[in-house]
Parts: C-alpha cells; sequence; structure tokens
C-alpha cells in the first residue's frame, strides 16, 4: 500500500539535487508531487520523468523569495489538486565559497537569506492556511550541518540562515500544533551532488571531505529523502519542533 496515496506535496529546489531526489520519492509512494523551482526547464523535465513512472507530478516555476510568485504557485497547486498536505522548503541558494565576512557584499547576503530563509517563510505563509482549512499537514525545513555549528565552506550568510530555519521551525511548531500541523527540519550533512561538487571537485576533494566524516562517506540524495518521507509520514505523528541531523556523524548538536 502506498503510504501518501491521496496526498498532495509540494517540494522547493525540486529540479535537482536532493530536492528531486524527494519529490521522485513522493510521487513513487503514491503522492501528487508540485515539483516547484526556479528554473523551468529543470521543473518540467522532473515532472515528466515522474509522470513517465507512473506518478502525479505538476510543474511550477517560482522564485521563493517573491511573495507573488510563491502566491501564484500555491494557487496553481490548489487548483489542480484542492489541497496541500505536505510542504518541503528544499529551496535555498548559496554564495562565493570560501569568502571571509568581511569581503562579502550586501547583495549575496541578501541574497542567501532570501532564498532559504525568507523563501521558506513565504511558502509556509502562503500554504499554512490551506492546512488550517484541511485540518493539519506536515511542513518539513532545510538547514544544515552548518546551521548547527558553521559553514567552513559557505560562509557567515548561510550558516545565518540555515540557523535562522532552526528558530521558524521551533516557533512554527508551536505556533500551529493547535491545528495539527506538524513543523520538523531536516539538517543535512555534506551530500553527493552539484553543491558538493562546486565546492571541492569529484575526485580528491571528495575523497578528503568524506574522511572527515565519521561514517566514512557522503550523504547520498537518499540518505535524505528517507528521513523526509519518515517525517511526513504517520510514523512520525508524535514529532514537531524536532531537528533531524542527517550528516553521518559530521556534527553533533
Amino acid at each position: 500500500m502506498l503510504q501518501f496515496a491521496g496526498k498532495v506535496a509540494l517540494v522547493t529546489g525540486a529540479g535537482r539535487g536532493m530536492g528531486k531526489r524527494i519529490a521522485e520519492r513522493f510521487a513513487r509512494e503514491g503522492a501528487a508531487v508540485g515539483v516547484c523551482d526556479l528554473v523551468a526547464d529543470r521543473a518540467e523535465t522532473v515532472a515528466r520523468d515522474i509522470a513517465a513512472a507512473g506518478g502525479k507530478a505538476l510543474a511550477v516555476t517560482a522564485d521563493v523569495r517573491d511573495e507573488a510568485a510563491v502566491s501564484a504557485m500555491v494557487d496553481r497547486l490548489i487548483a489542480q489538486y484542492g489541497r496541500i498536505d505536505i510542504l518541503v522548503n528544499a529551496a535555498g541558494g548559496y554564495g562565493q565559497p570560501f569568502r571571509a565576512t568581511h569581503e562579502m557584499p550586501e547583495s549575496e547576503w541578501d541574497m542567501v537569506l532570501d532564498s532559504n530563509l525568507k523563501g521558506s517563510f513565504l511558502c509556509v505563509k502562503m500554504v499554512v492556511p490551506h492546512m488550517i482549512r484541511q485540518g493539519g499537514g506536515r511542513i518539513i525545513n532545510f538547514s544544515s550541518n552548518a546551521g548547527r555549528t558553521y559553514s567552513p565552506w559557505l560562509g557567515s550568510c548561510y550558516t545565518a540562515a540555515k540557523a535562522g530555519i532552526i528558530g521558524l521551525t521551533r516557533h512554527l511548531s508551536r505556533e500551529y500544533a493547535r491545528y495539527g500541523i506538524l513543523v520538523n527540519t531536516v539538517a543535512p550533512g555534506p551530500t553527493r551532488g552539484e553543491r558538493v561538487s562546486d565546492l571541492v571537485g569529484d575526485g580528491k576533494g571528495q575523497e578528503e571531505m568524506a574522511g572527515q566524516i565519521p561514517l566514512g562517506r557522503l550523504g547520498e540524495p537518499d540518505d535524505v529523502a528517507n528521513v523526509v518521507l519518515f517525517v511526513a509520514s504517520d510514523a512520525a505523528r508524535f514529532m514537531t519542533g524536532a531537528i533531524l541531523d542527517v550528516n553521518g556523524g559530521f556534527v553533533l548538536a
């Protein structure tokens, strides 16, 4: 039996990487999926692949930093499926690696905070009224090991944004518990994909990064997707306000 049959999941940042894998996994488990990405071609490709595999998906293009765009995205998904049961805030950008704080342009700070923290806020703002009307829902935000400590690679703007996600999650979990809306955060460590490749390349750099992780390897997108699906499932019905570290022991918080 498909555990998310009849459910509708909105996944932001779903055009690639962890977001893509999460969208695919929800569809495989029976959910209709809103595949949101900043780049239309990426969203449409993922939605087509899901449909080709027998799932249900709607590609929606939106910049999560833009309130009007987020509102239109949610309206389109509601018009298509009538409800949103699960929101996964996986979208978020990052700036130039290894940049010192005193050398960081204001524009980079704003982009990273807005794409991660403001974007999550705007998506929550637009989705929560529908979840209240439905009698409940699940919100899964994305922090990082950076939000637990600091980011040696992506700078103070990324650390601040991901720490802010943890604070936002804790606040929302208390604010909306009475409506049956459960809010949790997944905090991945280094995970194989474009971001890690951008930071350290695909060869020796990844080996060295993996050597810093007690389990001896980088995470895989499915490692993160497994935890997201767990938190969205009935198995986690008594969990809210939790921060789930998926980092192979890289950070102990």
